[in-house]
Parts: structure tokens; C-alpha cells; sequence
């Protein structure tokens, strides 16, 4: 009998095998991760835009029933600021705020531009210019009652695109019944 040196195939396809279930392992754990940082983005947002607004309701304060959004989401197709109550930059100029602005509509515009944003015409840009442009189909809602603010902000988790009707899409993880999340925050100014 001859002494063989090396390997022979059969513990090369084990080998092999166990490598590719290892590597199949952390390909797996990587896309977890990805999506609990995303997870994550999307709730760091969200917390960022209730609290600039808690903070815009807190500095109008005796105006602060005009926060209230009647229980509907904030539709930004049918709701626009009559005036601009605070300056921001279109892209191409300054646009200054009006001076005349009363308590009322500093609150409509603070809604508005916290749930739709400014329109900057920016070419060649896909610019976002509020926080909730960071978050898929996000929807603001506030609740005013007496000194007590609730605001709550919910937007597409996780989707994997939409169907032939342009429908969303949820992706099946199996804990999550909308594919949206919600987050609620209650103050008492």
C-alpha cells in the first residue's frame, strides 16, 4: 500500500459545503443588519421631526390649537401655506419670510413645512428640503387638547417596490402586519 498524501475529493466537497453554508450564514446576517439600520434612519427622523415641531408649538404656544390636524394625516397636494413665515433658500435666492405672519399662520406654515417642505427649483437636483422627504410615504397627524400634543408620524417600514397597480409592496417578515411603523410622541407644553 502506498502512503497518499493530500486530500481526497470527498472531504473537498465537505469542506466546501460547510464553507458555503457559513458564507450563506453571513450574507443573511449582513441583510439583517442593513435592514435594522435602516429601520433605525427611518425612527431617528421621525423622532428629529417631532421634536423640531414640539419645539415650533412650544415658541407658539398661545396659538397652539391651530396645530391640531383634525386626526387626518397632513395630505402636502392639498394643503399649502398661504404665506412664508420663515426664510429658507430655494436653490437660487434667499426667499425671506413675511413679515406680517400672524400666530395662525406660523402654525399652518410650520406644518407645512415640516410635512411638505419648501419647493426649491434646483436643476439637475433631487433635492429634499424637509424631514419627512426622508421617510417613504410618511404621514403626520397632530392632536391638540388642551395642553397636551400629540404627534404621530407613520411611514412605509419595508417595502420591496409596488405591483402592477402601484400598490406597495410589503416585504413578509413575518412580524409585521402593515409594513408601517408608527411613532407617537405625547407632550404636555
Amino acid at each position: 500500500m502506498r502512503n497518499q498524501s493530500g486530500f481526497s475529493m470527498l472531504e473537498v466537497l465537505i469542506t466546501l459545503g460547510i464553507s458555503i453554508i457559513g458564507l450563506v450564514g453571513l450574507a443573511s446576517l449582513q441583510l439583517q443588519t442593513t435592514r435594522a439600520v435602516s429601520d433605525t434612519a427611518n425612527r431617528s427622523h421621525a423622532i428629529w421631526i417631532a421634536e423640531d415641531l414640539a419645539n415650533r408649538i412650544r415658541a407658539n404656544r398661545i396659538n397652539m390649537a391651530n396645530y391640531d390636524t383634525g386626526g387626518n394625516p397632513i395630505n402636502c397636494e392639498n394643503f399649502v401655506a398661504q404665506k412664508v413665515c420663515s426664510s429658507y433658500h430655494n436653490g437660487e435666492d434667499v426667499v425671506n419670510a413675511a413679515a406680517d405672519c400672524t400666530g395662525a399662520e406660523v402654525a399652518i406654515f410650520d406644518l407645512w413645512e415640516l410635512a411638505c417642505g419648501t419647493s426649491p427649483d434646483v436643476v439637475n437636483s433631487n433635492t429634499r428640503t424637509s424631514g419627512a422627504d426622508y421617510l417613504p410615504n410618511s404621514q403626520l397627524t397632530v392632536s391638540v387638547v388642551n395642553s397636551r400634543v400629540d404627534i404621530t408620524i407613520r411611514w412605509d417600514g419595508r417595502t420591496s417596490g409596488a405591483d402592477a397597480d402601484g400598490n406597495a409592496v410589503y416585504a413578509d417578515t413575518g412580524n409585521i402586519a402593515t409594513g408601517q411603523s408608527t411613532l407617537n410622541m405625547v407632550y404636555n407644553l
